[in-house]
């Protein structure tokens, strides 16, 4: 299991105009972009990323399960579509931190609606970004021999992989480590929190999906990604 904390990632001049944009209707007005530009700020200065993962071991792939050597098994039909032929996989848990959470709280309770979604737009581009340095590090750890290649990531709660399996993921690292727990509808604490998997193995027979927004018919999801964005 590998911990790595106060993670440098890079964070373009634009973070959270183009999400908050398309929240807002397609329009941000003076005043909005003055304050993205400042909660911006306080969100880079608060934000405290981290990343927590080890590397698993595939028995076999029957159907929508996938069997780890551990005993651990993730049921669904994207997940084992996207771990087909892989003959490893990395399990992650990755954050920007506590305090994040805490100040769109505040935020809300002032009654500060307007800063709360300007904070949430920064703060979910700023998860990507981070997403973006994980998946180099756990690419490196992942990628053993010249031969070898990496799937795309793939999280419980994205399409008919069910939130629930957080459980399975939950059990084969430790997140806690890192400050991120399970709530009782198996979301992650710190919300600024994801999880997910890679799979590795031989070049010419893993997935070739590029990014598992390309396996989800919701063709007008506002968080929709390409895997050129």
């Amino acid at each position: 299991m590998k911990i790595f904390k106060n993670l440098d990632i890079e964070i373009p001049e634009n973070i959270g105009k183009n999400f908050l944009t398309a929240i807002m209707g397609g329009h941000l007005n003076k005043q909005i972009e003055e304050m993205l530009y400042e909660k911006t700020n306080v969100c880079i200065e608060s934000m405290s990323p981290k990343l927590i993962f080890d590397k698993y071991e595939i028995d076999k792939i029957v159907g929508d399960k996938v069997y780890f050597n551990s005993g651990n098994i993730f049921t669904g039909p994207n997940v084992s579509r996207i771990l087909k032929n892989s003959e490893t996989a990395i399990i992650f848990v990755q954050t920007l931190g506590s305090r994040i959470d805490e100040l769109i709280t505040e935020e809300s309770k002032k009654g500060d609606t307007l800063s709360a979604i300007i904070m949430d737009a920064i703060t979910t581009n700023l998860l990507e970004c981070l997403g973006k340095a994980s998946s180099k590090i756990i690419k490196a750890e992942g990628i053993k021999k010249e031969s070898w290649g990496s799937t795309c990531s793939y999280s419980p709660g994205q399409f008919k992989w069910t939130i629930e399996e957080q459980k399975e993921i939950f059990s084969m690292i430790s997140p806690d480590k890192i400050g991120v727990k399970l709530n009782a509808s198996f979301l992650m604490e710190p919300f600024k929190s994801s999880s997910g998997v890679y799979g590795f193995g031989p070049s010419e027979l893993i997935s070739k999906i590029k990014i598992a927004c390309e396996i989800c018919p919701k063709k007008d999801c506002i968080g929709r990604k390409t895997a050129d964005s």
